[in-house]
């Protein structure tokens, strides 16, 4: 892949440009590029460190980190000021996942970014990172890819394309480097308890790690990419690392006794506050997982998401799409039931959704995703089947889907049906209280609009008055009384909401 100049990028159309943005614990990473003859051209990257993970053993994002992120995500605002919402994707790893305070800063973040913010998961980051090496480095056969961020570490195991094994741990350099080297200072004892916590960690997945085999070893981020050069100094491109490599930067490291007389001709300043802690990640990983050798790779979970935007926005392929039809299939669903109460969701948004704000290709497609899988409880019992599919779809791993988005759609399976719980529906980053409450309406009157599981037109239109859903009906269900019962019934659930349902 090819990248052109930043005055060649100026030159260019930005309405044909797609854009990712990764929010790393340690930088965040910018990337533009556009389609060209099937293929993605990077055309422009832009990095800014931001060390957000700093401070984060408190469990929060310390002020002036924050205040990094957010000076950080006005440079990327210019960048990004021409772009579609549709050609961008904006992902947030490790430290939006953990710190306490994420959500302000995300409420923040959008005062400066018209984009929404998706929290991935750890193992939703492994896998966009092995799409996004697997574009740039083809290769036949098994390989590991490791990446070492600055606060969590993700590991990617597959062939070809396919990722086959996803690991997300929570060690990472700045986190590291923060535990075990405070204020600086190095000592082999420090350096041996760093090794040993990584190697705990990591002993459960080892067997499954060292299992697969691999033919070849990748390492990516920004961590294993200063380590290549602190060895390779004056040399470009994709370098490679051995372990004994490995061990004799930690014998420099340790003959210096302090992080501040790291000559900065060697290490990038801005690296060195992180750079013994990934050191001693990435020995502790060797050494477990038996590798002498790896090769440091530019791309990285960026060009994973700015690929998967390709195929998305480009090439109208959405994997979410796929992770729900998959689902289906494994927990066997009842199709004809499913596609029932999409037609009545659907019919439901005609009427409903421009005036709620329902018509975005991401709240349609989790509108479809709850219409095709809330019944996948039904496999462990019928009874309290909206708690085990909410429970399933809360704890499965579904690719392409944000932290945000799984967990809406898991809320939407909750209650299908029966009893709701108000609290339930505010704590989102990605998406408001107003708009899960509605649909949370409109995927229960589909499903009540269906109860008796034979396929009819029932509902020929919905209006809005106030908060009251105005229902016009036709056929047998019109003057149906089990209906009006079930509608009297289900009123009693949505007044917590603060709608209820009408037969007009």
């Amino acid at each position: 892949m090819t990248q052109t100049n930043d005055s060649e990028w100026l030159k260019s159309d930005s309405r044909e440009h797609l854009a990712a943005l990764d929010l790393g614990s340690n930088s965040f990473h910018l990337i533009i590029g556009r389609v060209i003859e099937g293929q993605i051209q990077p055309i422009h990257k832009f990095k800014q460190r931001v060390s957000l993970a700093e401070g984060l053993l408190s469990k929060g994002i310390s002020v002036e980190a924050f205040e990094r992120g957010l000076d950080a995500l006005s440079q990327f605002a210019m960048h990004l000021r021409d772009f579609a919402p549709e050609r961008v994707r904006v992902v947030a790893t490790h430290t939006l996942r953990e710190a306490n305070n994420r959500k302000e800063f995300i409420q923040a973040a959008r005062q400066l970014l018209p984009f929404p913010i998706e929290v991935i998961s750890g193992r939703e980051e492994a896998r966009l990172i092995y799409l996004g090496v697997a574009q740039a480095v083809p290769f036949r056969g098994p390989r590991l890819i490791i990446d070492i961020g600055g606060g969590s570490t993700e590991f990617a195991v597959g062939k070809d394309e396919v990722p086959e094994l996803l690991l997300s741990k929570s060690f990472g350099s700045l986190v590291v480097s923060e535990r075990f080297f405070a204020k600086g200072k190095i000592t082999e004892k420090r350096f041996n308890k760093a090794v040993l916590s990584v190697k705990q960690e990591l002993e459960p997945f080892s067997k499954q790690l060292k299992r697969a085999r691999a033919e070849q070893v990748l390492g990516t981020s920004g961590t294993i990419k200063a380590l290549a050069k602190w060895i390779h100094p004056n040399t470009e491109g994709d370098l490679s690392i051995e372990l004994q490599q490995l061990h004799q930067l930690r014998d420099k490291l340790l003959a210096l006794k302090d992080l501040a007389q790291i000559d900065p001709a060697e290490v990038e300043p801005a690296r060195i506050p992180s750079i013994v802690g990934g050191l001693a990640v990435l020995i502790a990983v060797c050494e477990e997982l038996n590798i002498d050798r790896l090769n440091s790779v530019d791309a990285a979970l960026r060009e994973g998401v700015l690929f998967e935007l390709a195929e998305q926005a480009v090439f109208h392929k959405d994997i979410r799409y796929k992770t729900i039809q998959s689902m289906a299939v494994r927990y066997q669903v009842d199709d004809a039931q499913a596609e029932r109460v999409l037609a009545s969701v659907e019919r439901v948004l005609e009427g409903v959704g421009k005036a709620w704000k329902l018509n975005t290709p991401d709240i349609k497609l989790l509108l479809t995703g709850a219409s095709g899988l809330h019944e996948v409880g039904m496999n462990i019992s019928s009874s309290g089947i909206q708690k085990h599919s909410g429970y399933i779809l809360s704890n499965a791993y579904m690719p392409g889907f944000s932290s945000d988005e799984q967990r809406v759609l898991a809320l939407l399976c909750r209650y299908f049906r029966k009893k709701i719980s108000a609290e339930d529906l505010s704590d989102f980053a990605q998406f408001d209280h107003l708009t899960v409450a509605r649909m949370i309406v409109v995927i229960r009157l589909g499903v009540l609009l269906n109860a008796s599981r034979q396929t009819h037109d029932a509902l020929r239109s919905v209006s809005l008055k106030g908060s009251t859903l105005m229902l016009k009906l036709q056929g047998p269900l019109a003057n149906s009384a089990i209906l009006a019962a079930d509608i009297e019934r289900e009123n009693k659930h949505l007044s917590v909401l603060g709608y209820q349902l009408v037969i007009a």
